[in-house]
Parts: structure tokens; sequence; C-alpha cells
């Protein structure tokens, strides 16, 4: 397997990788586990990037892409496949993982696939992400942490490229910014990435589309499903911590997943007085805790204690424990710091 190059500046990254791309052949894109809308809409709008170009590309991801983010996806030029081991990850020229702070995030493909670079040396890995936590697991690493998102990095490439921005791509690059943003709700929104939205509103694009289709796009069952959360909701360290619980009954009882509760823990967050609001949901592989802090935590520093991580006002990590003793556990570490 390649060490990882190193870079001494952000633009040697960008050289590199922008060579990579000029070489073309044939590239497999993955993003990580629990996709959101960043990492799926810049999945998308890379593929019909590189297509666009000429180059041959396919997206793999683990699971259904959920409904509010299919907009992404509209007029894709190339193909999407659920992973399965049949994949051929050996057969492409590079692997390029979106929105992945480690490789761990690439299971459940990471094991095969380190099992394949270290017999082969290929496929060359590619990692580009906006995490500040990044471990630069690839050969070719961008790691742009001033990012609002990777979206945003991925439109930066194309513009320093050269490449024809479509619609479609443009669509898809939106979708990816403003889902991390809030919809510039969040405080990684700045002047910078509210003018490269209206670039891409120059190509078409439809923020009212965007809008509907991340918001007001719910089935019956996550709006009860909300409602169950809502239920749940307790305070701690005299107002300052707020958070909700999800069971798997609540699954069960209204027909939905874990993708469903995605933004429910701004529900918490948002409470007047709160610093930090979070959200445990009982699910297959452990319990899940996701953090979203306002103004002076660094949830990150937290979620990295329990082998998670993120970004510092919005984390996550897993907990092998039943959901009872998480909510302890975790709760008792942030009333420490707030």
């Amino acid at each position: 397997m390649n060490p990882a190059t190193p870079f001494t500046s952000e633009s040697d990254n960008i050289s590199v990788l922008l060579q990579a791309f000029e070489r073309g052949g044939s590239f497999f894109l993955m993003g990580h586990i629990d996709p959101d809308g960043d990492c799926l809409g810049a999945l998308a709008g890379l593929s019909n990037l590189l297509a666009g170009a000429g180059g041959d590309n396919e997206i793999i991801v683990y699971e259904e892409i959920p409904k509010k983010f299919e907009l992404a996806f509209s007029g894709l030029k190339t193909g999407v496949s659920l992973y399965d081991e049949d994949i051929p990850l050996e057969d492409c020229d590079a692997l390029i993982a979106l929105d992945c702070s480690d490789i761990d995030r690439l299971k459940p493909a990471r094991d095969r696939l380190e099992r394949i670079r270290e017999q082969s040396g290929r496929p060359q890995l590619i990692n580009i992400d906006h995490h500040e936590d990044n471990s630069h697991f690839g050969n070719i690493n961008l790691v742009v942490p001033s990012a609002a998102a990777t979206g945003e990095i991925i439109l930066d490439l194309a513009e320093k490229a050269g490449l024809e921005i479509d619609f479609s791509a443009a669509r898809a690059l939106a979708l990816a910014i403003l889902a991390d943003t809030g919809f510039f709700r969040y405080s990684n929104t700045s002047r910078r990435v509210i003018e490269k939205v209206l670039r891409l509103m120059d190509e078409g694009v439809d923020l009212y589309e965007i809008n509907r289709s991340l918001y007001a796009s719910h089935r019956p069952g996550v709006i009860q499903l909300l409602g169950r959360a809502l239920t749940s909701l307790r305070t701690a360290a005299g107002g300052k911590i707020a958070y909700l619980k999800l069971r798997n009954i609540d699954y069960q009882l209204t027909g939905t997943g874990p993708e469903d509760r995605e933004g429910f823990v701004n529900y918490a967050r948002d409470i007047d007085g709160v610093e930090v609001g979070l959200i445990f949901s009982e699910e297959e592989e452990g319990i899940k805790v996701s953090f979203r802090s306002n103004e002076y935590l660094r949830v990150n520093d937290i979620a990295g204690k329990f082998g998670g991580g993120g970004h510092p006002r919005a984390a996550g990590c897993l907990l092998d424990c039943d959901l009872d003793k998480a909510v302890e556990t975790i709760i008792a570490e942030v009333e420490k710091h707030v």
C-alpha cells in the first residue's frame, strides 16, 4: 500500500488531486454510513462533474437513498449501486471517499478495501472531507475544515479544474451545502458560502425545490416518530443540556427507521437557554448519540472520548451498552463541560 502523499499546503493537495482526475481512468465514489445530505449531494455532484468530463465512475452506497435526498440524484449521468462483496473494488483506478473523517466510516467496505489494497496496491484512495478530526487516511487527502460542507469543496475543485457545472451537478452541490448549513441557519454559514450558492442558482437551481425536498417531504410515520421523541425530552445541568431518546419500539410502531430521525436533535438544541442538545437512538449497532451545540461547547471533543467525532458544533458517537446506561454516561460527561 502506498503511503499517504505528503502536502505542504492546501494548494498542493488540490494540484495533485486535479492531476489524478486529469489522468482519467475509472473511479468508485463512496460516502460514509448513515449518509446525510452533504455526503449524498457531494457524491452526486462529483459523479456528474466527472461524467461530464468523460470520467468513468460509479457511486456505491450502503443503503437505499432516503427520499428527501433523492433530488440530488435526479439527472445523474452514471449508476448507483448498493454495496456488496461482489463489487470489484480492485478494478477501479481510484476510490474517492467523500465526507469521511476516518476510514472506519467506510464500513462495511473498509476491511475488504484494506485487504485488496494491501495485496495489489490498488485502488488509489482519495479522501475529500471537511471534518477537522480527519485522519488523512488516503493516498491523496484534500481536507478543508474551513469548508462548510464537502459539497463546497467539490464546487471549488470543479471551478479550479474548469469543469462544466451543469444543472444537475449544481443542484446536487447546492443540496449538499444547504443540508450542512441548515439552509443558512447554522454557525458554519458565511458570506462566502452564500455567494457560492448564489452562483449555483445562476445555473437554474431552485432553492424552494431543495427546501421542500429536505424539510417538507415527510411521511406521516416520521411526524409520529418526532412526536415520540419530543415526548421523551429531558433536561440537565440547569437547562443547559436537553436530550431526546428513541427506542427500537418507537421505530417499529411508526414504521420508520433510524434514517428518519435526522434533524430531530435540533429540537433539543433550539430550546432557550440550552447549550447542547442530544438524541440517543437505540439501533442495531448499538446506541447512536448525536450532539449539537450552540455557542462554546466543542462536542466533537466529547464524542471523540467515546470513539466518535465530527465538527465542533455537530458530532456523534456509538456506544455498546443499553440506552439508559448510554444516557447516564454521556450526560455525566457533558455536564463537566457546560
